[in-house]
Protein backbone atom coordinates (compact mmCIF):
# COMPACT_ATOMS: atom_id res chain seq x y z
CA UNK A 1 0.00 0.00 0.00
CA UNK A 2 1.22 3.23 -0.72
CA UNK A 3 2.62 5.25 2.03
CA UNK A 4 2.33 2.57 4.40
CA UNK A 5 5.17 3.13 7.54
CA UNK A 6 7.36 1.09 9.23
CA UNK A 7 7.95 3.65 12.29
CA UNK A 8 10.72 3.66 14.51
CA UNK A 9 10.83 5.87 17.76
CA UNK A 10 14.24 7.75 18.16
CA UNK A 11 13.87 8.65 22.12
CA UNK A 12 16.00 11.62 23.02
CA UNK A 13 19.37 11.04 24.84
CA UNK A 14 19.30 11.27 28.40
CA UNK A 15 22.08 13.80 28.21
CA UNK A 16 20.08 16.20 26.06
CA UNK A 17 17.04 15.46 28.83
CA UNK A 18 19.32 16.49 31.37
CA UNK A 19 20.74 20.03 29.81
CA UNK A 20 16.93 20.81 29.72
CA UNK A 21 16.55 20.09 33.16
CA UNK A 22 19.40 22.28 34.08
CA UNK A 23 18.91 25.12 31.57
CA UNK A 24 15.01 25.65 33.73
CA UNK A 25 16.77 25.49 36.90
CA UNK A 26 19.23 28.45 35.99
CA UNK A 27 16.40 30.24 34.78
CA UNK A 28 16.08 31.58 38.03
CA UNK A 29 12.59 30.02 38.85
CA UNK A 30 10.86 32.08 35.94
CA UNK A 31 8.90 30.12 33.73
CA UNK A 32 10.40 28.71 30.44
CA UNK A 33 10.71 30.94 27.22
CA UNK A 34 7.57 29.31 24.74
CA UNK A 35 10.31 27.88 22.22
CA UNK A 36 11.85 25.58 25.75
CA UNK A 37 8.93 24.17 26.89
CA UNK A 38 7.55 23.26 23.55
CA UNK A 39 11.76 21.69 22.94
CA UNK A 40 10.92 19.92 26.55
CA UNK A 41 7.16 18.79 26.00
CA UNK A 42 7.86 17.92 21.82
CA UNK A 43 7.22 13.92 21.33
CA UNK A 44 10.07 11.95 20.37
CA UNK A 45 10.85 12.73 16.53
CA UNK A 46 9.50 9.70 14.29
CA UNK A 47 11.70 8.22 11.38
CA UNK A 48 10.14 5.72 9.11
CA UNK A 49 10.85 3.86 6.20
CA UNK A 50 8.37 4.37 2.95
CA UNK A 51 6.68 0.51 2.56
CA UNK A 52 7.78 1.42 -0.93
CA UNK A 53 11.26 1.21 -0.01
CA UNK A 54 10.93 -2.40 1.10
CA UNK A 55 9.06 -3.56 -1.08
CA UNK A 56 10.11 -4.42 -5.10
CA UNK A 57 13.07 -7.29 -6.24
CA UNK A 58 14.93 -8.65 -3.28
CA UNK A 59 18.36 -8.91 -3.54
CA UNK A 60 20.69 -10.42 -1.26
CA UNK A 61 24.51 -9.67 -1.12
CA UNK A 62 27.52 -10.77 0.40
CA UNK A 63 31.25 -10.58 0.68
CA UNK A 64 34.56 -10.21 2.47
CA UNK A 65 33.35 -6.73 4.04
CA UNK A 66 29.61 -7.28 4.92
CA UNK A 67 26.32 -8.24 3.81
CA UNK A 68 23.07 -6.17 2.64
CA UNK A 69 19.96 -6.41 0.82
CA UNK A 70 19.40 -4.31 -1.67
CA UNK A 71 15.43 -3.78 -3.45
CA UNK A 72 15.17 -2.12 -6.82
CA UNK A 73 11.73 -1.15 -8.59
CA UNK A 74 10.39 -3.78 -10.53
CA UNK A 75 9.55 -1.63 -13.08
CA UNK A 76 13.31 0.02 -14.25
CA UNK A 77 15.67 -1.96 -11.89
CA UNK A 78 16.73 1.11 -10.43
CA UNK A 79 17.87 1.05 -6.56
CA UNK A 80 15.09 2.04 -3.92
CA UNK A 81 17.10 0.95 -0.31
CA UNK A 82 20.27 -0.26 0.57
CA UNK A 83 19.85 -2.38 4.32
CA UNK A 84 22.97 -3.21 5.99
CA UNK A 85 23.30 -6.85 7.59
CA UNK A 86 26.75 -6.79 9.00
CA UNK A 87 25.71 -6.16 12.17
CA UNK A 88 23.35 -8.64 12.72
CA UNK A 89 25.61 -11.26 11.21
CA UNK A 90 28.89 -10.39 11.87
CA UNK A 91 30.79 -12.58 14.79
CA UNK A 92 31.70 -11.22 18.37
CA UNK A 93 35.22 -10.86 17.14
CA UNK A 94 34.19 -9.12 13.74
CA UNK A 95 36.68 -9.89 11.31
CA UNK A 96 36.82 -10.21 7.51
CA UNK A 97 35.92 -13.44 5.50
CA UNK A 98 32.22 -13.01 6.84
CA UNK A 99 29.97 -15.67 4.69
CA UNK A 100 26.62 -14.79 5.90
CA UNK A 101 24.59 -16.57 2.78
CA UNK A 102 20.74 -15.44 2.41
CA UNK A 103 19.54 -19.05 3.23
CA UNK A 104 21.02 -18.21 7.17
CA UNK A 105 18.51 -15.51 7.36
CA UNK A 106 14.70 -14.95 8.35
CA UNK A 107 12.46 -11.63 7.37
CA UNK A 108 9.18 -10.55 9.11
CA UNK A 109 6.56 -9.85 6.48
CA UNK A 110 7.29 -6.09 6.79
CA UNK A 111 11.10 -5.81 7.37
CA UNK A 112 10.76 -5.29 10.45
CA UNK A 113 12.54 -7.61 12.03
CA UNK A 114 15.38 -10.39 10.47
CA UNK A 115 16.51 -13.48 12.36
CA UNK A 116 19.71 -14.84 11.77
CA UNK A 117 21.56 -18.65 12.46
CA UNK A 118 24.35 -17.81 14.17
CA UNK A 119 26.62 -20.50 16.37
CA UNK A 120 23.93 -22.51 17.41
CA UNK A 121 21.43 -19.89 18.17
CA UNK A 122 19.55 -17.02 16.28
CA UNK A 123 20.51 -13.55 16.40
CA UNK A 124 17.36 -11.31 16.20
CA UNK A 125 17.70 -7.90 14.63
CA UNK A 126 15.60 -4.85 14.44
CA UNK A 127 15.43 -2.78 11.45
CA UNK A 128 17.00 1.10 12.20
CA UNK A 129 15.10 3.28 9.95
CA UNK A 130 18.14 6.24 10.47
CA UNK A 131 21.02 4.19 9.38
CA UNK A 132 19.07 1.86 6.86
CA UNK A 133 20.97 -1.17 9.12
CA UNK A 134 19.40 -3.75 11.51
CA UNK A 135 20.73 -3.70 14.79
CA UNK A 136 21.78 -6.66 16.61
CA UNK A 137 18.85 -6.72 19.96
CA UNK A 138 19.53 -10.02 21.14
CA UNK A 139 20.20 -14.03 20.74
CA UNK A 140 17.51 -16.79 21.15
CA UNK A 141 19.85 -19.66 21.88
CA UNK A 142 19.69 -23.04 24.17
CA UNK A 143 19.68 -23.00 27.89
CA UNK A 144 22.03 -25.81 27.36
CA UNK A 145 24.60 -26.36 24.40
CA UNK A 146 24.47 -30.23 24.44
CA UNK A 147 22.81 -32.76 26.40
CA UNK A 148 24.20 -36.17 27.47
CA UNK A 149 22.19 -38.66 25.09
CA UNK A 150 21.78 -36.03 22.25
CA UNK A 151 24.52 -34.02 21.82
CA UNK A 152 24.65 -30.69 20.64
CA UNK A 153 21.96 -28.51 20.95
CA UNK A 154 21.05 -26.15 18.05
CA UNK A 155 18.64 -23.60 17.02
CA UNK A 156 17.85 -24.06 13.23
CA UNK A 157 15.05 -22.84 10.03
CA UNK A 158 13.72 -19.55 11.81
CA UNK A 159 10.62 -18.30 10.50
CA UNK A 160 8.28 -15.23 11.22
CA UNK A 161 4.52 -15.95 11.93
CA UNK A 162 2.29 -14.21 9.73
CA UNK A 163 1.94 -11.21 11.75
CA UNK A 164 5.57 -10.82 12.41
CA UNK A 165 4.84 -11.23 15.99
CA UNK A 166 6.49 -14.48 16.94
CA UNK A 167 9.81 -16.41 15.84
CA UNK A 168 9.63 -20.06 14.96
CA UNK A 169 12.76 -22.12 14.81
CA UNK A 170 13.83 -26.23 15.07
CA UNK A 171 15.51 -27.04 18.01
CA UNK A 172 17.67 -30.18 16.55
CA UNK A 173 19.57 -32.42 18.94
CA UNK A 174 23.42 -33.31 17.44
CA UNK A 175 23.15 -37.03 17.74
CA UNK A 176 19.23 -37.25 17.84
CA UNK A 177 17.22 -39.46 14.62
CA UNK A 178 14.09 -38.72 15.56
CA UNK A 179 11.70 -35.61 14.77
CA UNK A 180 12.47 -32.37 16.10
CA UNK A 181 10.92 -29.75 18.70
CA UNK A 182 9.09 -27.16 16.67
CA UNK A 183 9.47 -23.07 19.29
CA UNK A 184 8.72 -20.17 19.15
CA UNK A 185 9.01 -17.23 21.26
CA UNK A 186 7.85 -13.38 21.20
CA UNK A 187 9.73 -11.07 19.19
CA UNK A 188 8.70 -8.22 21.83
CA UNK A 189 10.10 -10.82 24.47
CA UNK A 190 12.50 -13.18 22.97
CA UNK A 191 14.54 -13.86 26.42
CA UNK A 192 11.17 -16.03 27.50
CA UNK A 193 10.70 -19.83 27.52
CA UNK A 194 10.37 -21.04 23.93
CA UNK A 195 6.67 -22.68 23.18
CA UNK A 196 6.45 -25.87 21.83
CA UNK A 197 4.46 -25.97 18.62
CA UNK A 198 4.71 -29.49 17.70
CA UNK A 199 6.84 -31.86 16.10
CA UNK A 200 8.92 -32.27 12.75
CA UNK A 201 11.06 -34.06 10.95
CA UNK A 202 15.02 -33.54 11.23
CA UNK A 203 16.34 -30.93 8.77
CA UNK A 204 13.21 -28.94 8.37
CA UNK A 205 12.84 -26.24 5.61
CA UNK A 206 11.29 -23.48 5.92
CA UNK A 207 8.97 -21.79 3.46
CA UNK A 208 11.32 -18.66 3.14
CA UNK A 209 13.47 -20.76 1.61
CA UNK A 210 11.94 -22.76 -0.70
CA UNK A 211 10.26 -19.14 -1.95
CA UNK A 212 13.68 -17.42 -2.63
CA UNK A 213 15.59 -20.60 -4.23
CA UNK A 214 12.78 -21.06 -6.97
CA UNK A 215 13.80 -21.58 -10.22
CA UNK A 216 17.64 -20.42 -9.24
CA UNK A 217 19.96 -22.62 -10.78
CA UNK A 218 19.90 -24.84 -7.54
CA UNK A 219 22.81 -27.14 -8.97
CA UNK A 220 23.39 -30.18 -6.95
CA UNK A 221 21.25 -28.92 -3.63
CA UNK A 222 18.28 -31.05 -3.92
CA UNK A 223 16.49 -29.06 -0.91
CA UNK A 224 14.89 -30.24 2.18
CA UNK A 225 12.33 -33.24 2.26
CA UNK A 226 9.99 -31.20 4.52
CA UNK A 227 9.08 -27.52 4.95
CA UNK A 228 7.19 -25.92 7.77
CA UNK A 229 4.50 -23.48 7.50
CA UNK A 230 3.15 -21.53 9.95
CA UNK A 231 -0.62 -21.03 9.08
CA UNK A 232 -2.43 -17.40 9.59
CA UNK A 233 -3.80 -18.45 12.76
CA UNK A 234 -0.70 -19.70 13.89
CA UNK A 235 -0.83 -23.12 13.86
CA UNK A 236 2.28 -25.65 12.98
CA UNK A 237 1.80 -27.06 9.15
CA UNK A 238 4.60 -30.31 8.01
CA UNK A 239 4.40 -30.01 4.43
CA UNK A 240 5.84 -33.23 2.50
CA UNK A 241 7.96 -33.43 -0.68
CA UNK A 242 6.24 -34.81 -3.81
CA UNK A 243 8.16 -35.33 -6.63
CA UNK A 244 6.66 -35.98 -10.47
CA UNK A 245 9.39 -37.81 -12.41
CA UNK A 246 7.09 -38.14 -15.27
CA UNK A 247 6.76 -34.34 -15.63
CA UNK A 248 9.93 -33.55 -13.59
CA UNK A 249 7.89 -30.99 -11.49
CA UNK A 250 8.71 -30.67 -7.94
CA UNK A 251 7.04 -29.39 -4.80
CA UNK A 252 5.90 -29.19 -1.56
CA UNK A 253 2.04 -29.56 -0.02
CA UNK A 254 0.29 -29.03 2.58
CA UNK A 255 -3.75 -29.05 3.62
CA UNK A 256 -3.82 -25.91 5.05
CA UNK A 257 -1.23 -24.49 2.99
CA UNK A 258 -1.73 -25.79 -0.06
CA UNK A 259 1.01 -26.14 -2.84
CA UNK A 260 4.65 -24.75 -2.24
CA UNK A 261 6.34 -24.99 -5.46
CA UNK A 262 10.20 -25.78 -5.76
CA UNK A 263 10.91 -25.77 -9.67
CA UNK A 264 7.81 -23.81 -11.03
CA UNK A 265 6.02 -20.33 -9.49
CA UNK A 266 2.27 -19.43 -8.32
CA UNK A 267 1.49 -16.46 -10.01
CA UNK A 268 -1.31 -15.29 -8.40
CA UNK A 269 -3.23 -17.55 -6.00
CA UNK A 270 -4.19 -20.78 -7.68
CA UNK A 271 -2.70 -19.97 -11.06
CA UNK A 272 1.08 -21.46 -11.77
CA UNK A 273 3.35 -21.69 -13.94
CA UNK A 274 6.66 -23.44 -15.21
CA UNK A 275 8.35 -25.06 -17.63
CA UNK A 276 7.99 -28.88 -17.24
CA UNK A 277 11.32 -31.36 -17.00
CA UNK A 278 13.48 -28.36 -15.83
CA UNK A 279 17.31 -28.75 -16.20
CA UNK A 280 17.97 -26.44 -13.45
CA UNK A 281 19.26 -23.79 -16.47
CA UNK A 282 17.16 -22.62 -18.91
CA UNK A 283 14.25 -23.00 -20.53
CA UNK A 284 12.36 -22.10 -23.66
CA UNK A 285 8.50 -23.39 -22.90
CA UNK A 286 6.58 -21.85 -19.96
CA UNK A 287 3.36 -24.03 -19.25
CA UNK A 288 0.09 -23.15 -17.49
CA UNK A 289 -0.41 -25.94 -14.59
CA UNK A 290 -3.68 -26.74 -12.34
CA UNK A 291 -3.57 -28.35 -9.00
CA UNK A 292 -6.47 -30.85 -8.35
CA UNK A 293 -8.24 -31.08 -4.76
CA UNK A 294 -5.30 -33.69 -3.73
CA UNK A 295 -3.06 -31.10 -4.41
CA UNK A 296 -1.17 -33.13 -7.43
CA UNK A 297 -0.09 -30.86 -10.32
CA UNK A 298 -0.84 -31.52 -13.99
CA UNK A 299 0.32 -30.19 -17.00
CA UNK A 300 -2.67 -27.75 -18.56
CA UNK A 301 0.01 -27.18 -21.85
CA UNK A 302 2.23 -24.47 -22.92
CA UNK A 303 1.43 -20.72 -22.14
CA UNK A 304 4.11 -18.76 -23.17
CA UNK A 305 6.97 -20.10 -26.23
CA UNK A 306 10.20 -18.05 -25.95
CA UNK A 307 11.51 -18.72 -29.58
CA UNK A 308 14.33 -16.16 -29.74
CA UNK A 309 15.32 -16.14 -25.98
CA UNK A 310 15.95 -18.47 -23.29
CA UNK A 311 14.35 -18.17 -20.22
CA UNK A 312 17.17 -18.30 -17.04
CA UNK A 313 15.10 -17.15 -13.91
CA UNK A 314 11.45 -16.28 -13.47
CA UNK A 315 9.70 -14.59 -10.59
CA UNK A 316 5.96 -13.86 -9.57
CA UNK A 317 4.70 -10.24 -9.11
CA UNK A 318 1.38 -11.39 -7.34
CA UNK A 319 0.44 -7.74 -6.72
CA UNK A 320 0.75 -7.06 -10.70
CA UNK A 321 -0.73 -10.43 -11.62
CA UNK A 322 2.32 -11.15 -13.30
CA UNK A 323 5.45 -12.95 -14.17
CA UNK A 324 8.82 -11.23 -14.06
CA UNK A 325 11.01 -13.22 -17.43
CA UNK A 326 14.92 -13.03 -16.85
CA UNK A 327 16.69 -13.86 -20.04
CA UNK A 328 20.57 -13.17 -20.08
CA UNK A 329 21.05 -9.80 -18.33
CA UNK A 330 17.26 -8.59 -19.80
CA UNK A 331 14.05 -8.86 -17.83
CA UNK A 332 10.51 -8.53 -19.22
CA UNK A 333 7.03 -8.15 -17.77
CA UNK A 334 4.52 -11.02 -18.79
CA UNK A 335 0.70 -11.51 -18.08
CA UNK A 336 0.15 -15.40 -18.10
CA UNK A 337 -2.87 -16.16 -20.45
CA UNK A 338 -2.40 -12.96 -22.57
CA UNK A 339 -1.83 -13.22 -26.69
CA UNK A 340 0.88 -10.50 -25.98
CA UNK A 341 4.66 -11.50 -26.47
CA UNK A 342 6.72 -9.96 -23.08
CA UNK A 343 7.38 -6.70 -22.43
CA UNK A 344 10.80 -5.36 -22.00
CA UNK A 345 11.44 -3.74 -18.59
CA UNK A 346 15.08 -2.82 -18.17
CA UNK A 347 18.47 -4.77 -18.86
CA UNK A 348 20.56 -5.22 -15.59
CA UNK A 349 19.75 -3.84 -12.32
CA UNK A 350 21.32 0.01 -11.05
CA UNK A 351 22.58 1.09 -8.15
CA UNK A 352 23.05 4.12 -6.57
CA UNK A 353 25.02 2.77 -4.06
CA UNK A 354 26.27 -0.25 -4.29
CA UNK A 355 27.12 -2.24 -1.52
CA UNK A 356 31.03 -1.87 -0.56
CA UNK A 357 32.99 -4.81 -0.97
CA UNK A 358 30.58 -7.87 -1.44
CA UNK A 359 29.52 -9.66 -4.27
CA UNK A 360 27.60 -12.80 -5.50
CA UNK A 361 24.15 -11.39 -5.53
CA UNK A 362 21.25 -13.36 -5.41
CA UNK A 363 17.95 -12.43 -6.23
CA UNK A 364 15.22 -13.60 -3.81
CA UNK A 365 12.02 -12.40 -5.22
CA UNK A 366 9.35 -9.52 -5.82
CA UNK A 367 8.16 -8.09 -3.06
CA UNK A 368 5.33 -6.26 -2.59
CA UNK A 369 4.47 -3.27 -0.44
CA UNK A 370 3.67 -4.55 2.95
CA UNK A 371 -0.11 -3.66 3.70
CA UNK A 372 -0.08 -4.52 7.09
Amino acid sequence: MTGEKVTLKRIAPVFFTAVLALTACNSGGNEAAPEEASQANAEPEETALLAEELSGLLVHHTGARGVFLTFHDVEDGTQTSLINLTDLAMAEAAGTGINAFWDKFAFSPDFKFAAYEHDGGLRLGELNAETYSYDWTGTVEPEESATFSGGAVEYLSPQFSPDGSQLWFEEQLEHSEGDSRVLSVDVAAPEGEPEHRGDAPRDIGTIHRVDSRVMSGQGAWRGPDNVYAITEDNQLEVLERVKDEEMGLDYFVGDATGVVPWNFVEGVPGQFFGPINFNRSTFTELHALSVSDDGTVSDEGIDLEATGNSISRMWADKENHRLILLTGSSYFAYTPGSDDEPVALFDDLTYEERPEGAYQPEILGVYPAHKG
